[in-house]
């Protein structure tokens, strides 16, 4: 352990409010255990007053506060603050013994306001699991989210969170695998604006209960129509009731297919395709001696990533089973439209 008994000339240390973020805060010991980084901090706070009454406070010795912060140097880190009491020299009010406040925590709290602002930047930025945070931190879920969830809802309620957004993008999420079927999906609205080099650095700005056109459609209106003028790109998945909000609440916007589902849907052509022209052909479902069937996982590929093996294999077996060329040219197009100017290498099936 190293203790400091000092900073400089008997200062607060102006290295340990840079370390921990806030000012005022003094480091008095470090301890180096096998599983964390133990700091001893307490505050500079030498004078306060009454909340209720406003008198000038005695102290009253110290209390020992664990607090879980940031990792560091690859190690949890466990802040352990000596957090002053004060006691209220006016012998009729309420108020007897109080505990200084402090930017470093909250009230009751067992992580440090920094920690909680870490961990909800990366969950909006970085879309970092919450288990995967409070490992990090050496926290439980609930303990983690029960800090995130309050700051997370000051930050939904800033106003200018929604400035400068001029690309929206919205999809279905299955927030929850039990109860009835469907009733486990909430809708994302996404923030797609480009940044000033035409990069897209996809933002979550909302989750709402349910998968329809009146759910979003409702939080299109909640946002005004300030927003809703501002947006000049609407992108959605093939989902009637997503277009029809587009439609009501943003009349000016063009819509726009994702690429994703576009390509998921280009996927399900060929199956289809594939599906079709083996009835045709064999009068029944693709078995594993059928050549069409053995290539169904290679022809969902793209082409760049096969290797002339896996081309020749896939010209021999549609060669076998692909008379009329449907398969080959279904699967043409939707090479095209995985990549309409491919930077690999070109391939035709003749």
């Amino acid at each position: 352990m190293t203790n400091f008994t000092s900073c400089g000339d008997g200062e607060w240390c102006a290295l340990a409010d840079a370390l921990l973020g806030v000012r005022g805060v003094h480091i008095t010991a470090v301890a180096e255990t096998s599983t964390a980084l133990t700091i001893h901090v307490e505050t500079d706070q030498t004078l306060t007053g009454c909340p209720d009454c406003g008198v000038v406070a005695s102290g009253h010795g110290r209390r020992g506060i664990r607090l879980n912060d940031i990792p560091c140097f690859g190690r949890p880190v466990r802040l352990i603050w000596a957090k002053r009491l004060w006691q209220c020299r006016d012998e009729h009010c309420p108020t007897k013994v109080f505990t200084e406040q402090h930017p470093l925590a909250g009230r009751r709290a067992i992580l440090t306001n920094r920690a909680i602002r870490w961990a909800t930047d990366a969950l909006e930025r970085y879309d970092t699991p919450v288990s995967a945070l409070a490992h990090q931190l050496g926290v439980s879920w609930r303990a983690l989210w029960k800090g995130v969830e309050v700051e997370a809802r000051r930050r939904i309620g800033r106003p200018e969170r929604l400035t400068g957004i001029d690309a929206l993008g919205v999809d279905e999420h299955v927030w929850t695998h039990t109860g009835f079927p469907g009733s486990g999906m909430v809708t994302g609205i996404i923030d797609h604006t480009r940044d000033e080099h035409g990069n897209v650095h996809a933002r979550p700005l909302d989750l709402v209960p349910g998968r329809s056109g009146k759910a979003y459609a409702d939080w299109l209106k909640e946002q005004g129509p300030t927003f809703t003028n501002a947006i000049k790109v609407a992108t959605l998945d093939p989902f009637r009731g997503y277009a029809n909000a587009i439609r009501d609440e943003l009349p000016e916007a063009i819509t726009v297919v994702d690429a994703f589902h576009i390509v998921r849907l280009g996927m399900a052509m060929i199956d289809d395709v594939r599906r079709r022209v083996q009835q045709d052909t064999l009068g029944h479902r693709g078995r594993k001696e059928d050549p069409l069937f053995n290539i169904r996982r290679t022809l969902q590929q793209g082409i760049e990533s096969l290797t002339e093996k896996q081309v020749t294999r896939l010209e021999k077996k549609l060669k076998a089973g692909d008379p009329n060329h449907e398969v080959a040219i279904a699967w043409q197009c939707y090479q095209k439209l995985r990549c309409p100017v491919s930077p690999h290498r070109e391939h035709t099936i003749s």
